[in-house]
């Protein structure tokens, strides 16, 4: 993983072969995670990689406390989420806007538009307009995807029994595109992403 890193940061390794790429070779393509980075913190979004459960705790305590936020702030509809975050768990018929966050998993990272593919196991029977503008991701290294085909080709994989419903991709709120009038009802949401290692 610290190559990720590396590549990500530009850190370039001392190989000899650099001076000598062939034109026949095809070119070295970035690896999905990438990719993914680099488009996702170029839209505005909060690219946060842990390497284990601590850090990430620790991450999450960070977000809280950079926004003035606590954990009360925080919707969840995931009871694994609730139980890993220390979060209250929310009652049923709850109003989403009265909260400041949504903290939510994923099914998949798009490398290609840098967005992230979610559905009703993450969002209920909530439209994304009716939710908070601020979304914190928890995602592992196994859910990067080159594109959305390949990510409703997996999503048609792991739910072959009975496909969700809800399926979307959350974007980063962008500030330059909010002055566009072409994205005006866009459900752009500020986003968070925290990817744990292990």
């Amino acid at each position: 993983m610290v190559g990720f890193w590396n590549q990500l940061f530009g850190r370039k390794k001392n190989n000899p072969d650099t001076g000598a790429n062939s034109p026949y070779l095809p070119e070295k393509k970035n690896d999905v995670e990438i990719i993914f980075a680099e488009k996702f913190t170029q839209k505005g979004g909060k690219f946060i990689y842990s390497e284990d459960v601590k850090s990430t705790d620790d991450f999450f305590k960070l977000i809280l406390e950079e926004n003035h936020w606590s954990s009360q702030d925080v919707l969840c509809f995931d009871p694994q989420l609730i139980q890993r975050f220390g979060l209250e768990p929310s009652a049923d018929s709850i109003d989403p806007q009265k909260f400041k966050a949504l903290l939510i998993s994923c099914e998949y990272l798009i490398a290609n538009k840098g967005t992230v593919l979610i559905c009703h196991h993450q969002l209920k029977d909530f439209k994304l307009e009716t939710l908070p503008d601020f979304f914190i991701v928890f995602s592992g290294l196994d859910n990067f995807v080159n594109d959305v085909s390949e990510g409703m080709s997996q999503l048609k994989k792991k739910y072959a029994d009975h496909l969700p419903n809800n399926i979307t991709t959350l974007n980063v709120k962008n500030s330059k595109d909010e002055k566009d009038f072409l994205s005006y009802g866009n459900s752009a949401k500020n986003l968070y992403l925290v990817l744990q290692e292990h």
